[in-house]
């Protein structure tokens, strides 16, 4: 395969690693070894130039416009939301739409890796290049879920966003050549209700095994750690469920049981929750690894969201036990239908008695699992994934035959 120049979008700037878009650094580093790749992406104001650096070694050249989404007032957001159906997409993204059509005039690309939602607008200015679309997660879907446990003055809001969020999958869906999926739940939940000409295949994401390696042969005692983007809705609900439902009965049989919420921006209710007994948040820490490395059992007891639970995957590389939610589980199920060696807990009791019994074995000197990390080295492998990306681009662009194990008829 000779190289070829890459287009790729997305709709935050795929670095630090502390973000949720560590897949597209990883693809983009991956695919910088064999191909020309030229970054085009929105970015936040908490940005700044070390973060584009940080990209320049894996690319060719990194386009960025400033972003016109962030925290909004409720009328800020429905505002937002409205002029965006009305106007066919964020302003912002139509600006990084011209931009790639000028670059794509210089010197044509071979194909375009579109990942993000917020970012359709760009194929306005794009419409003949050859597109991969990275879906990532069923977004549709976890807004129909996070609908159910928000507060009745969150609801108008959040129905805006389902309703564009839905046109924008379907669009996507109808114009490009591939689609790519987080999981196999995720690729179901959108292509079993969405017609188009684009070939579905599931992408997961990876773990750097090589980073997230526990140092202590031993687990740490009577410590819960949850970590994540603590301002991100699923992570929020989750946290407080943890703080609030969960861990009192946690303490009817451990008193002494802690838990850790480890993770940048947390939200104001996750901030309140460091006032009660037993309960620490961090914020941001430099390093997520030592309190990976000194807890019993990491909880994720996630009620709504899509896609994979990155945090879940760094725990099993640590070795650490994991109890989670059906829907946390499940994300982690792989495309050949196996599922991950994980504790499943149904409801709020359920995940206490699985907690329970994980601090309790831990204090009993129960060790790290090598189960969990040997199911995540397995098949959560960048390098892997990546090469199946690069397959794809490639038979987008003409250039290649099916990608090995791609969901085509």
């Amino acid at each position: 395969m000779r190289p070829m120049r890459i287009l790729y979008v997305t709709n935050d700037l795929p670095w630090p690693l502390t973000s949720g878009y560590l897949r597209h650094f990883h693809f983009i580093r991956e695919l910088s070894a064999r191909h020309r790749v030229t970054l085009l992406s929105l970015v936040r104001r908490d940005h700044g130039p070390g973060d584009v650096a940080a990209l320049e070694p894996f690319t060719e050249r990194v386009v960025t416009v400033p972003a016109t989404f962030g925290r909004r007032t409720l009328a800020g957001r429905l505002g937002a939301r409205a002029r965006g159906l009305a106007s066919g997409g964020d302003r912002a993204a139509l600006d990084l739409g011209r931009l790639g059509a000028s670059l794509a005039s210089e010197a044509p690309f071979d194909a375009l890796l579109l990942s993000g939602k917020r970012t359709y607008p760009v194929l306005r200015e794009l419409p003949s290049l050859p597109l991969v679309a990275d879906l990532c997660d069923a977004t549709s879907s976890r807004i129909r879920r996070q609908a159910r446990h928000a507060r009745l003055v969150r609801r108008p809001s959040l129905a805006l966003e389902y309703v564009e969020i839905r046109r924008v999958e379907r669009a996507l869906v109808a114009r490009a050549d591939h689609v790519l999926f987080a999981s196999a739940r995720d690729r179901d939940a959108i292509m079993g209700r969405t017609g188009g000409r684009a070939v579905p295949a599931v992408v997961p994401n990876g773990v750097d095994g090589t980073y997230w390696r526990r140092t202590s042969p031993t687990l740490g005692v009577d410590r819960i750690v949850m970590t994540g983007a603590m301002d991100y809705p699923p992570n929020v609900d989750a946290a407080v469920r943890l703080v609030t439902e969960i861990l009192p009965l946690v303490h009817t049989e451990i008193p002494g049981a802690k838990v850790l919420i480890v993770g940048r921006d947390p939200s104001p209710v996750v901030g309140a929750l460091a006032s009660r007994p037993g309960v620490t948040v961090t914020g941001f820490v430099d390093d997520v690894r030592p309190y990976l490395d000194s807890a019993a059992v990491f909880a994720a007891p996630i009620r709504f969201g899509a896609g994979i639970q990155n945090k879940v995957l760094e725990a099993m590389a640590m070795e650490v036990p994991v109890v989670a939610s059906p829907l946390a589980a499940d994300g982690l199920r792989t495309e050949d239908g196996r599922t991950p060696p994980i504790d499943v807990a149904r409801d709020a009791a359920d995940t206490a008695r699985l907690l329970i019994g994980r601090l309790r074995a831990a204090a009993a000197s129960a060790g790290p699992d090598p189960a969990l990390r040997a199911y995540v080295t397995d098949a959560f492998d960048w390098g892997r994934n990546a090469a199946r990306v690069e397959a794809l681009l490639a038979q987008a662009a003409g250039r290649g035959t099916a990608a090995p194990g791609d969901d085509s008829p």
